[in-house]
């Protein structure tokens, strides 16, 4: 199984946080070691970005056209690899490339 390439960023519009991830995203996965055909998301977004979530959900959808399969939370903070966001807009994204038939939503 492939690395899961996954991706955080904060600022205060969605559409910029949306674009950093996007491009962590679509960097790792170019790499050989981390999946490129995903089909199953996590997304967590801080409170900061609440009345937005469907518009970021529909966004990252449209963006990441092999993702079939979207989950995820609000929370009041995000703890991410060597980074924590608490009280400030924030999102993170994980893609996998789980079969299917290993998981429902």
């Amino acid at each position: 199984m492939r690395l899961f390439p996954y991706a955080h960023a904060t600022h205060p519009q969605w559409p910029m946080a949306a674009a950093l991830v996007l491009a962590q995203l679509r960097a790792q996965m170019a790499l050989p070691d981390y999946a490129s055909q995903p089909t199953l998301a996590l997304l967590y977004i801080t409170d900061h970005y609440a009345p937005h979530a469907q518009d970021i959900l529909e966004h990252l959808s449209g963006e990441l056209p092999l993702v079939t399969d979207w989950s995820g939370t609000v929370g009041v903070g995000i703890a991410s690899n060597n980074v924590e966001y608490f009280d400030e807009p924030a999102l993170a994204v994980m893609l996998m490339d789980i079969p299917g038939d290993q998981y429902r939503v």
